[in-house]
């Protein structure tokens, strides 16, 4: 039995002239209003890098024709009315996310943030009210440093999926939905954090499609 391997959901009408993986081509599976992109397979593609490029092209190649929610590297069905359904189903979901990310890109951002300073600790054992002082005070300039950097591009930002609790706080990571006319200034703002922030790495990699702002797994 062939499986569907599926690359992204839309609301565009247009037929995809575009090859999936293997140079198999990509066809509609209808729902309602919408489709889902789909590539037939008589095994589902295992993953190695250069079929995780070929998968990321497709994505972008359809997110240049039309406004799209991507899925990530391996999400196939079997039925094609089970696809169907699911797209019926899950409408007001999809249309909604469809909304959101419509005429917007993801940006990543990765930051490398300095070590808060701490006082030299006494000779003497701490109690334990001193080190959980102490520590509080560590997590409070942490949580500063990320701000810094999180707060103005967020200003830029539709939407963002905020820097979360890394084992190393010293390394940011977040995504931010930039509207397609912003792409210039997000990546101007990163370069002048870098000049403005004394101690602190800033990089941006993009634009994407937006994985980071897709709500749940479509298939």
């Amino acid at each position: 039995m062939s499986v569907l391997y599926v690359y992204a959901i839309t609301d565009s009408r247009a037929e995809p002239r575009l090859e999936g993986l293997h140079g198999e081509p990509l066809r509609r599976i209808e729902g309602g209003e919408l489709a889902a992109l789909v590539s037939e397979h008589a095994v589902a593609p295992e993953p190695d890098e250069e079929l995780l490029w070929a998968h990321e092209q497709v994505v972008e190649d359809l997110m240049s024709q039309a406004t799209v929610l991507p899925l990530r590297f391996g999400s196939t069905v079997e039925r094609a009315e089970a696809l169907s359904a699911m797209l019926a189903e899950r409408r007001e979901e999809f249309l909604q996310s469809l909304e959101r990310v419509r005429g917007a890109v993801e940006l990543s951002v990765r930051a490398e943030l300095p070590a808060p300073s701490v006082e030299t600790a006494s000779v003497r054992p701490r109690s334990g009210t001193a080190y959980l002082q102490e520590r509080a005070e560590r997590e409070r300039r942490e949580r500063e440093a990320v701000e810094l950097v999180h707060r103005p591009l967020a200003a830029l930002a539709r939407s963002s999926m905020p820097p979360g609790s890394p084992r190393d706080p010293r390394r940011f990571k977040a995504a931010y939905l930039v509207e397609e006319s912003s792409v210039e200034a997000f990546g101007n703002r990163v370069g002048q954090l870098n000049a403005d922030l004394e101690g602190v790495r800033v990089s941006c990699t993009g634009p994407w499609p937006p994985y980071s702002f897709v709500a749940g797994d479509a298939a």
